[in-house]
């Protein structure tokens, strides 16, 4: 030991200090578990409107007329051949869904395509649109009946270019996911924590730097 008793000996300090991390790092802890969350409800909705049958010619549009029923108006678009691939968008990587009432655009987007129904629900009347067609052209149809549509391109059915239109009563809409919110005191709590950790170190490394009561064992 040096001469003169110190208040506290260095392992005294660094007991002392050690105690007070693990007391921090605890509070740090309890501050992170004090969380709340806050939900949020999404529901199901349909729109329903008038929906209407028409024809139009000339130019680069054709339109088909819809059969009977219930209108849920509106309008979805899909694209034919996009970017020069063989495929619609949607309805070949996954179905194109519509409510009864909603007019189908088909737009093409590159040469050489047409729209030719495979398999149709019973009652149903669509015919689709068998003259190849170009970039460029649209064809509309209205579609009232329920089911599920299955049509093709004609000269590109042997590559895989065929197409799925379900037509259903309602199309759901997904809850918004549910986002885990930290209350203002847990925050609080948890950056005095980490002051206080860090404030502990800092004074640990200076006493045991620069002051203390340093115990020397002289050998003679």
């Amino acid at each position: 030991m040096t001469d003169g008793n110190a208040e506290m000996s260095r392992r005294a300090f660094l007991r002392t200090a050690t105690g007070a991390t693990a007391v921090a790092g605890a509070a740090g802890t309890a501050a992170a578990q004090e969380t709340g969350t806050s939900t949020a409800s999404g529901g199901e909705g349909t729109g329903t409107s008038g929906g209407g049958t028409g024809t139009s010619g000339g130019g680069n549009e054709s339109s088909g007329g819809g059969g009977g029923g219930g209108g849920g108006g509106g309008t979805q678009t899909i694209e034919v051949g996009p970017g020069g691939d063989l495929v619609f968008k949607p309805g070949t990587d996954q179905p194109a869904q519509v409510t009864p009432g909603t007019t189908v655009k088909w737009v093409w987007k590159s040469d050489n395509h047409n729209v030719v129904p495979d398999t149709i629900p019973d009652g149903a009347s669509w015919s689709g649109h068998k003259p190849i067609e170009n970039s460029g052209f649209t064809y509309s149809h209205t579609f009232d009946t329920l089911g599920t549509y299955e049509y093709y391109c004609e000269p590109h059915q042997s590559a895989g270019m065929v197409g799925t239109l379900e037509v259903v009563e309602s199309i759901s809409t997904p809850a918004p996911e549910q986002v885990p919110s930290v209350p203002n005191s847990a925050k609080t709590l948890g950056v005095a924590t980490t002051f206080a950790m860090v404030a502990t170190l800092g004074l640990a490394f200076f006493f045991l730097k620069y002051g203390g009561d340093y115990e020397l064992d002289d050998e003679e």
